[in-house]
């Protein structure tokens, strides 16, 4: 069955304290922490302290939403330490620092042995790693996203899902379809883009396309909201119950 969470980087202003009572308070039962702000990387106190606060208050770090990119030669070992301290059981990474269409057979590959070295350095320990999909990265294509990870070809190498709002409405069934197999955590919000400009819609206006989105990712994944369409972590309660109502 789902499970239904935040991404704290919905909420960069905003304490810990006041992400973990609002979340509660909300319905929700996982936060993804995210390692800019909240839980830096290598910040082990900082981590052991929010995972203390996580506890108390019932709640479940659904993982740890780290700003490592591959090809870029950082060092993956503070993400790991961190999420362990944390109590995070997935690493969320991004795809490089190129769109898909950007890269040759032989980029997809070196990164993909990347790839592999973080799945096993990650499975050590118990963990898994997921790629976002995001734009401008490997996994702006869904089809480069699945040579990617059929190159790594590691258990420790997942997926997260989202919405692509470049990209139609099809192309987003489609890529939820042919994903299925490897995500593990969903990113939820209601985006489109006009004139070439992001419009941030309340959840409610893509009910109909979520419904269809979520028949094709069935599983134990967890539902983030990923911002609020106003930026105002007062719409956090409005928005948590509609997704909880949909599940």
């Amino acid at each position: 069955m789902y499970q239904t969470g935040l991404v704290s980087i919905s909420f960069r202003k905003h304490s810990v304290e006041e992400i973990i009572q609002e979340v509660r308070r909300c319905g929700l039962t996982q936060i993804e922490w995210g390692s800019d702000v909240h839980v830096p990387a290598g910040d082990l106190a900082r981590a052991r302290y929010v995972r203390e606060l996580m506890d108390k208050n019932g709640l479940t770090t659904s993982s740890y939403g780290s700003y490592y990119r591959l090809g870029t030669g950082d060092d993956f070992v503070p993400y790991i330490e961190s999420a362990l301290a944390l109590g995070a059981p997935i690493i969320r990474i991004w795809g490089g620092t190129r769109g898909s269409d950007q890269l040759s057979i032989q980029d997809l590959k070196n990164l993909a042995m990347e790839g592999r070295t973080l799945a096993e350095m990650a499975a050590e320990h118990g963990l898994t790693v997921a790629l976002e999909c995001h734009a401008n990265t490997l996994t702006d294509h869904f089809q480069v996203a699945l040579d990617f990870l059929q190159m790594v070809d590691h258990p420790a190498m997942k997926m997260y899902w989202q919405p692509n709002q470049y990209r139609s409405y099809e192309y987003n069934l489609t890529a939820a379809q042919e994903l299925s197999p490897y995500v593990t955590h969903i990113h939820v919000f209601s985006w489109e883009v006009h004139d070439g400009q992001v419009i941030r819609y309340p959840l409610v206006h893509h009910k109909d396309r979520w419904k269809q989105y979520l028949s094709l990712l069935p599983g134990d994944h967890a539902l983030l909201l990923e911002f609020m369409h106003d930026d105002r972590i007062e719409s956090l309660e409005e928005t948590a119950e509609m997704l909880n109502d949909w599940i």
